[in-house]
């Protein structure tokens, strides 16, 4: 939002929106006692305090690097144990997650004119998938933890992988106040794609020998992952342009096209290095 919206404080922003405030009645789905939590708080949190998620990176950032020139000339920390268990435990919380808001965003689209307002109309809040897209935004700053383990164990470390984690940090908790509809599909896709990724790097740990196209398969999902949602932010585009309602903000299309088709184009670069690239083979000669 610009600096005349934000000078009028975060609760004025919120009654300028269109955004129904109130729970959806009767509810389509009921919420677990550990969903009932007022998120109206933390979008209220999120919108005064927007640089905490710079600061947060910015520390990320500083944090991994300066592991990194630490561990140059030491050994690596062997923690295959406790890699295991947080993989494990984020391959639960995604399952989830994506469960969750899987099924509000499968609701809306099996509705009349299902894909067209699972995009563009605001309705009614679905608690649960409302909780689990704070958890969603606050989730980001907890898998700065894969990083750390990277660094700690002196695996290679690219830049696809602190980009990642820091650019969607700051994404989420940027757009998650605004309660757009698309957020649903970045959300579920996100927390789909997890889980089957954090489930491989589980069989991994355990030393299961897992297929190599499987491994290309779970690369590919998350570059369709950024196919579909740059889709779906043409597809609103196109809506606003024609003259049709569609509830997305300026500011959040142009966020979400930088931060997808950046990835996109760093994971479609990751998957060609690394199941095409003729280095590959060299690597694992020596290996």
């Amino acid at each position: 939002m610009d600096n005349s919206s934000d000078a009028v404080g975060p609760l004025a922003l919120v009654a300028k929106t269109p955004w129904p405030f109130d729970y959806e009645n009767p509810e389509k789905f009921s919420p677990f006692w550990f969903e009932n939590v007022d998120t109206f708080k933390w979008k209220v949190v999120m919108m005064q305090n927007p640089n905490l998620g710079w600061y947060a990176c910015a520390i990320y950032l500083c944090a991994i690097f300066s592991i990194q020139t630490y561990m140059k000339d030491r050994p690596a920390i062997k923690a295959k144990k406790a890699v295991l268990v947080w993989n494990g435990c984020l391959t639960i919380f995604s399952a989830f997650g994506f469960y969750r808001i899987a099924q509000e965003l499968m609701h809306n689209l099996l509705q009349p004119d299902g894909y067209y307002r699972s995009l563009c109309v605001r309705e009614g809040r679905n608690l649960p998938a409302d909780f689990w897209g704070m958890l969603f935004v606050l989730s980001k700053f907890i898998e700065f933890g894969d990083t750390v383990f990277i660094v700690l164990r002196k695996s290679p470390l690219i830049a696809l992988q602190w980009y990642h984690h820091a650019i969607v940090t700051l994404f989420a908790w940027k757009l998650y106040p605004w309660g757009e509809p698309i957020l649903s599909y970045y959300a579920a896709i996100n927390y789909g794609v997890h889980m089957v990724m954090y489930f491989y790097f589980v069989l991994r740990g355990l030393n299961i020998k897992v297929p190599e196209p499987l491994a290309m398969c779970i690369t590919s999902l998350q570059i369709t992952q950024m196919v579909v949602n740059t889709f779906n932010n043409f597809y609103t585009m196109g809506m606003l342009y024609l003259g049709h309602s569609c509830s997305r903000h300026p500011t959040s299309i142009k966020w979400s096209l930088a931060v997808y088709i950046s990835l996109w184009a760093l994971f479609a670069k990751f998957f060609l290095d690394r199941y095409f690239s003729k280095k590959k083979f060299v690597v694992k000669k020596v290996d």
